[in-house]
């Protein structure tokens, strides 16, 4: 397995997924299958923060259009974590994705950490975290 999934916040309003070193193809189909099942057990809107640095791969339509059907009601915005040099690259696919899959991607936003994504969450949507986040950043 080259992912792990957890909530990230006590309240459940934010998902965070995380590839691991050499991630699959198979890993992003498993993570949206197990995000999928989370938002499930909630009613209220659920945030995803998606941490990419490992991965190399790239969506391709079919992807795309995986990611659309798998979307619950209840998902918001997608904070997608990548290298700084990678955010360009990252927005045009983005605009494709769109095309592709509407509700999927939506309301996604490309940072650099696991820092600036709860930042935005929190201002933005006013999430909350417990005090202390900032300590519990992963590396």
């Amino acid at each position: 397995m080259g992912h792990n999934i957890r909530w990230d916040n006590d309240e459940k309003t934010v998902v965070f997924q995380e590839y691991d070193e050499n991630p699959s193809k198979d890993d992003l189909y498993d993570l949206a299958q197990k995000s999928a099942e989370m938002l499930g057990t909630v009613e209220h809107t659920v945030h995803l923060i998606i941490d990419e640095r490992n991965v190399s791969h790239i969506l391709d339509t079919k992807d795309m259009a995986y990611l659309e059907k798998m979307t619950p009601r209840n998902q918001g915005a997608v904070l997608v974590i990548v290298q700084g040099r990678k955010i360009g690259y990252k927005m045009m696919i983005q605009r494709l994705a769109k095309s592709v899959g509407p509700t999927a991607f939506a309301q996604g936003y490309f940072v650099e950490t696991l820092e600036q994504a709860r930042t935005f969450l929190q201002e933005s949507y006013g999430v909350r975290y417990a005090s202390g986040w900032v300590e519990e950043t992963l590396p």
